[in-house]
């Protein structure tokens, strides 16, 4: 007789077609944390340290706003990402809260960190262009009705990213102007805000990145989140963009010189003095190495201190962080360290941009993830930008079939640009029919 876990594996490719899930059925190769489901740790989870504060509500012992919903009635999707572009119109905020409430979920994403502005009342960011009433609160506006609707709000704020716009921002409050010693340099010392949108798209990066490297961008992370969680009852604090970006950066003076210090080698080829790319080949893998922790230790140095700022404030407010869903792109690339982030307790849970077009990618990223730190604080981000209502149905089955407890759905925008949308993916998650039935 097979175990239940495996059945449920059977079921779903069966259903969905998936040959990944079913070889591994057939092949018993089923690792066990997926036998654990939520409630229990794998044997790489029980290696994970208690996290620096669970996800809790806004104050300490009163139940948080979905704790006393009926989340048995959900239609398969917990949280939902919510672009910045939903709060531009004070009357699409109702009825952001009125949809997601009629979705059953527990909690939105809500962007308000977007390109260096705050969609809500800071002291340290520029006012969003986009919004033309200069009075504007959004997050203010939104907390109170999602709260009284049951729902959680978490503050999305994009870190290291800081502008993608044609042009450069206007106000002298944003980061760029106010600190342009801040902004990441490329090779030859190139900062990024000299890239066209055409080289950007080139190199493929999202805009223009503030360096990890610097002392001052990782204050300035962290006070901004302070900021948001000491002004507004949010339920938790959501990083994203926290990570280098896909092209080479840490060639601005300060990370420079942080680096010779400690290792006494400058880390830009173009330097003329001698740095460590025209080292014997056994020293430079050394330093190479070297130069890879350290980029990755400033990366991870903005988590501890975001995390130690609101414990300083918030003492038990939730931290999560939108991550890359390739563990090894993640690190060796982007610096993204997230897995290590979960272990030491800097993060309550990881949200893993599992983006990717085809069911089997998808698959194939929540099991790696899955072996690696369990199910219990990682959240598969599901996207339906670029894929059919029936293939994200696919994949939210598929992770729960994989033992996942909560889903997140990038995006809301995405979900409502069609009316229709939602309607479909509901009934591919809860209609009778397999998915190989319908039309």
């Amino acid at each position: 007789m097979k175990a239940p876990f495996t059945s449920t594996l059977a079921r779903f490719a069966r259903t969905s077609g998936l040959a990944f899930v079913a070889a591994l059925v057939l092949a018993g190769a089923c690792p066990p944390v997926f036998a654990q489901g939520a409630g229990a740790a794998a044997a790489e989870g029980d290696t994970l340290a208690a996290p620096a504060s669970a996800v809790a509500p806004v104050s300490a012992g009163a139940p948080s706003p979905a704790a006393a919903r009926d989340t048995a009635a959900t239609d398969g999707i917990e949280y939902l990402w919510v672009l910045r572009n939903a709060l531009v119109s004070r009357d699409d905020i109702p009825k952001l809260v009125e949809r997601a409430k009629a979705m059953h979920v527990r909690g939105l994403l809500v962007q308000v960190v977007g390109r260096g502005d705050g969609w809500y009342r800071s002291e340290l960011l520029p006012y969003p262009e986009p919004i033309r009433e200069r009075d504007r609160d959004p997050l203010g506006e939104l907390v109170p009705l999602a709260h009284a609707a049951g729902l959680e709000v978490h503050a999305w704020m994009n870190c290291c990213l800081v502008w993608s716009g044609a042009k450069l921002p206007r106000d002298p409050k944003h980061v760029i102007r106010a600190h342009p010693e801040w902004v990441a340099r490329m090779a030859n010392g190139r900062p990024m805000t000299v890239l066209s949108p055409a080289m950007r798209e080139k190199l493929m990066v999202e805009g223009i990145f503030v360096s990890p490297g610097h002392p001052g961008v990782r204050h300035w992370i962290a006070n901004v989140a302070r900021e948001i969680a000491s002004r507004y009852p949010v339920d938790g604090i959501h990083l994203d963009y926290i990570r280098q970006p896909s092209v080479g950066i840490g060639f601005d003076p300060t990370t420079r010189a942080r680096f010779a210090l400690e290792h006494g080698a400058d880390p830009d080829p173009s330097s003329p003095a001698q740095p460590f790319h025209r080292l014997p080949p056994a020293e430079r893998a050394s330093m190479d190495s070297a130069w890879s922790a350290f980029q990755e230790a400033q990366v991870t140095a903005i988590v501890r201190e975001v995390r130690d700022s609101l414990d300083a404030v918030r003492p038990g407010i939730a931290l999560s962080a939108a991550v890359l869903a390739d563990t090894l792109t993640a690190v060796h690339r982007n610096r993204q360290a997230w897995s290590a982030w979960l272990r030491a307790g800097l993060l309550d849970r990881a949200y893993a941009m599992c983006y990717a077009p085809l069911v089997q990618t998808v698959m194939n990223q929540l099991a790696a993830m899955a072996s690696q730190v369990g199910t219990a604080r990682l959240v598969p981000g599901i996207a339906v930008y670029n894929t059919s209502p029936a293939t994200a149905a696919a994949k939210i089955k598929g992770a729960r079939a994989l033992g996942f407890p909560t889903i997140a759905l990038y995006s809301y925008d995405s979900l409502w640009e069609r009316d229709d949308l939602w309607a479909r993916l509901r009934d591919y998650l809860n209609g009778p029919r397999t998915l190989e039935e319908q039309p």
